[in-house]
């Protein structure tokens, strides 16, 4: 028994279409919408990415959570990390994006990896970046 299989144009061609084309994007005015990685660092006020199982994500869980903070965890299988990173770099217009994981965001923005949060954490600079950024309420 043969069957037919019937596909719809979704492409206007020339050959007796009318249906108008729409006009170009207007580059200017264009608006990215964040979604998937951009979407939650965006909406939580702190946000570890991590590969899962990672001790040093851990230790950064573990340090934050003892003072308070409840973190947004991404975690991610040790294969899926370069996908990550290049998504995580497209977040981060200027800089380029974390090299490493755990990628540590506050308040939208990308704190650095476990140096960067140690180094704040022990020159006192930590507790005033999350209160800055909402995650800390003392």
């Amino acid at each position: 028994m043969r069957r037919t299989i019937s596909h719809r144009n979704f492409f206007p061609t020339s050959s007796g279409s009318s249906a108008a084309t729409p006009p170009p994007p207007d580059q200017s005015n264009k608006k990215v919408r964040k979604t998937g990685i951009a979407k939650v660092v965006a909406e939580n006020a702190m946000v570890i990415v991590a590969v899962r199982g990672c001790f040093m994500c851990i230790t950064v869980n573990g340090l934050v959570q003892k003072m308070g903070v409840n973190p947004k965890i991404v975690e991610v299988e040790e294969a899926e990390k370069t996908a990550m990173l290049v998504q995580l770099s497209k977040i981060e217009e200027g800089s380029g994006g974390p090299l490493e994981l755990p990628a540590i965001y506050v308040g939208g923005k990308l704190l650095g990896g476990v140096d960067k949060v140690m180094e704040a954490h022990v020159q006192g600079e930590f507790v005033p970046i999350l209160r800055a950024a909402g995650a800390l309420w003392l």
